[in-house]
C-alpha cells in the first residue's frame, strides 16, 4: 500500500529542515513526498530542489498564489496525480517519528475494507521542540461522531490519513466544505472541520486511534492555525459550520 505525504510550504526555512529530514527517514518503504511551494522568498524552494536531486521519493511543485493557509490545492493535485492508496499531510513546521507511516498502515491493515480514514493522538511541541500537550479524540460510532461534530471538530486534522476513495466526498471549495459554500464567508477558517462534517453526513467514520503514532505538532505564532485563531476573533467559523449541519441533520 503506497502512501503520499502532501507537504505545503511557504517561507518555511525555520523548521523545514527538521520536518523534511523526518519525512525522508520513514522506515516504511512504499511512499512519496509531494512538496508544494507557494511562492517562498526565504530559500525554501531552492532548499527543496536541492533535496529533490538527492531523493527519488521527493517531488517539488511550484504553486504560487494558492489560497492563503489552504491545503486544498495541494490535496487536489495529489489525489488527482498520485497513484498512492493513502494520502496524508505534513505541515512544514511539524515532524514525525521514523515509524509514523508504518504505524498508520498497520492500523489500515487490520481491516482495509472497513477503515478508510484514521486520525490519531498528536503531541504538541513548542518552538524549541519541547512537549507542551497531547491531543486525542474518542468516539465509538458514526452517530457519536456526528454528535461531536456539532460541538467542535472531533478530529486532529494533521494526523488524518485518507484512502483515495474519499476524494469525491472531500468536496472542497476554495474556502472549505459545504457550510462554507452555503455562507457568505469568504475566508478559509475551519475548512477541514467542515469536510469532516461532510464525512459524517455520508457515514464515513474517521477511525480514532487512541495512541500517538508519531506526529508532532508545533505551536508558534507564525503557523497557519495560529493565524486562523486570530481570524476567529472576527468570524466564528465553528458556529457557521455547526449551524449549517445542525439544520441539515435536524439536531
Amino acid at each position: 500500500m503506497k502512501v503520499a505525504i502532501v507537504l505545503p510550504c511557504y517561507n518555511s526555512m525555520t523548521y523545514l529542515p527538521q520536518c523534511v529530514k523526518t519525512a525522508l527517514a520513514q522506515d516504511y518503504d512504499n511512499y512519496e513526498i509531494r512538496a508544494y511551494d507557494n511562492g517562498s522568498t526565504d530559500g525554501t524552494l531552492e532548499y527543496l530542489y536541492e533535496l529533490e536531486k538527492k531523493h527519488d521519493i521527493l517531488t517539488v511543485y511550484e504553486v504560487p498564489n494558492i489560497y492563503e493557509n489552504s491545503f486544498r490545492e495541494a490535496y487536489d493535485h495529489a489525489f488527482e496525480n498520485s497513484d498512492a492508496d493513502y494520502i496524508t499531510s505534513l505541515s512544514s513546521d511539524d515532524y514525525l517519528d521514523n515509524n509514523y507511516l508504518s504505524n498508520c498502515i498497520n492500523i489500515f491493515s487490520q481491516n482495509p475494507e472497513k477503515i478508510k480514514c484514521i486520525q490519531s493522538t498528536l503531541i504538541g511541541v513548542n518552538e524549541q521542540g519541547q512537549k507542551v500537550n497531547s491531543m486525542g479524540h474518542s468516539y465509538k460510532s458514526i452517530e457519536e461522531f456526528k454528535t461531536k461534530c456539532l460541538q467542535g471538530s472531533p478530529v486532529n486534522s494533521p494526523t488524518v490519513v485518507y484512502h483515495r476513495s474519499l476524494f469525491a466526498l472531500m468536496n472542497w471549495s476554495p474556502h472549505g466544505g459545504p457550510a462554507h459554500k452555503n455562507s457568505n464567508t469568504r475566508e478559509g477558517g475551519a475548512g477541514d472541520y467542515d469536510v469532516f462534517c461532510s464525512f459524517a453526513d455520508n457515514n464515513v467514520f474517521v477511525y480514532p486511534v487512541p495512541i500517538h503514532l508519531g506526529y508532532y505538532y508545533r505551536w508558534h505564532p507564525q503557523q497557519c492555525t495560529w493565524k486562523v485563531h486570530e481570524k476567529k476573533k472576527t468570524v466564528n467559523y465553528d458556529k457557521i459550520i455547526q449551524d449549517f449541519w445542525r439544520k441539515k441533520w435536524n439536531l
